[in-house]
């Protein structure tokens, strides 16, 4: 809805009859909180109340937190997406591999979250997920890895132990 719209659905008062029956034209704010001051059938001035304002102020607050929170959910759906997408490419590479590619894979992945562990780097969900994981064929490990994993799909491969290096396309991109 545009301003204009807004403005000639308000009540109306010529120019001329507000400056000569200013009361009258308070008297209209009583009951809508604003009142359109025309000259030549075009708006040319707002008169309103305070409370107006404040219901304006507190409604644009109210819709700016709402697009905050959609444009945050956008952005994490686009970071899961982009983990989601170098999970699928690792699996395809896995998948391609030979078999001593992909042994040496799994075993650095194995080894990373064995420092995990160690170290006690991360909790011991991700510890023992990755785990089960990593002990699988190649082939359900690899499905595995872009699947929903129990509800755990997102937060492991947040959490990963594959080393994902960004190709030079995807840093110029991000």
């Amino acid at each position: 809805m545009s301003i204009m719209s807004i403005l000639n659905d308000l009540p109306q008062i010529p120019a001329t009859q507000a400056k000569q029956a200013f009361g009258e034209m308070l008297d209209r704010l009583r009951t809508s909180n604003a009142v359109a001051i025309t000259s030549h059938g075009r708006v040319k001035a707002l008169v309103s109340t305070p409370e107006m304002w404040s219901e304006r102020e507190s409604q644009f607050a109210r819709d700016t937190d709402l697009l905050e929170r959609k444009l945050a959910r956008a952005q994490q759906s686009r970071v899961e997406l982009d983990r989601l997408q170098r999970h699928a490419h690792l699996a395809v590479d896995l998948l391609s591999s030979s078999a001593d590619q992909q042994a040496l894979i799994v075993s650095e992945a194995k080894a990373r979250v064995a420092r995990w562990r160690g170290h006690a780097l991360c909790s011991d969900d991700y510890i023992d997920r990755w785990n089960q994981l990593l002990s699988l064929p190649v082939h359900e490990l690899a499905k595995e890895m872009i699947g929903d994993c129990g509800g755990w799909g997102n937060a492991l491969r947040q959490n990963t132990p594959f080393s994902m290096k960004k190709k030079t396309t995807d840093v110029a991109q991000a």
